[in-house]
């Protein structure tokens, strides 16, 4: 794996290298054409939302208000496909798939694989916020949707932050989703990109959870889905 020619890893906004290090890791995994630091900001917003109404994802119906053209094939949640996986199955709630935490990585590390080629890696710093947080927990979310991007602005359970927020030493959750969609070079793109293979993954003991395949609202939008109950930072 090699992230020659990959834009935007040579000045990271941030000295953090555990995440320096994690966004290393995954373009040269996923292989995207450039990195995106996204930074919440209004003009992010207006560049997102006038880009997918430009690939026709958003078709404007009046000022401000926008229809999603989602793929019919990705509009249900994938919650046949979400697995828990933890070292001692007997800790999952027993209605939720379990699966060791080294099988899974297994499997969605081949569908990572080369799988942003032609699209951008975004990199999103979130603030998970909650009624009974004393200490609000930071999170960084890769995806390389901007649809997701979009809706993180929108998100009310994990609003975007900035990265100046992460101390060097900063624990943060590892959210990582791919729609799984190359594109081959010259290859136009499709409203709504997503894969008929479709995994949600969490990793609790290592506060991480992947999300491959759906574009779906439910399923990649991971910030405010984390269940990390009783397990600290």
């Amino acid at each position: 794996m090699t992230i020659a020619g990959i834009q935007g890893l040579d000045q990271p906004p941030t000295t953090h290298h555990g995440l320096v290090g994690w966004v290393t890791d995954v373009a040269a995994l996923t292989q995207p054409d450039a990195i995106v630091w996204c930074d919440g900001s209004d003009a992010e917003r207006e560049r997102l939302t006038h880009q997918l109404i430009q690939a026709r994802t958003l078709i404007p119906v009046g000022p401000g208000s926008y229809r999603c053209a989602m793929d019919s094939a990705d509009v249900a949640e994938a919650g046949q496909h979400t697995y828990v996986c933890a070292r001692e199955g007997s800790t999952v709630d027993p209605t939720v798939p379990w699966m060791e935490p080294i099988d899974m990585k297994i499997i969605l590390t081949e569908e990572y694989r080369d799988c942003m080629g032609g699209r951008n890696l975004y990199v999103v710093p979130f603030v998970r916020l909650g009624a009974a947080d004393e200490h609000p927990m930071l999170g960084v979310q890769i995806t390389d949707s901007e649809y997701v991007v979009l809706s993180m602005h929108l998100m009310s359970g994990a609003g975007i932050t900035t990265f100046a927020t992460f101390d060097d030493d900063a624990a943060f959750l590892r959210c990582l989703h791919s729609v799984g969609a190359p594109r081959r070079p010259g290859q136009p793109d499709v409203p709504w990109p997503c894969d008929h293979t479709k995994y949600v993954a969490e990793f609790p003991e290592t506060h991480t959870i992947w999300s491959y395949g759906s574009g779906f609202v439910g399923n990649p939008l991971l910030g405010g889905d984390f269940d990390l109950s009783g397990i600290p930072l």
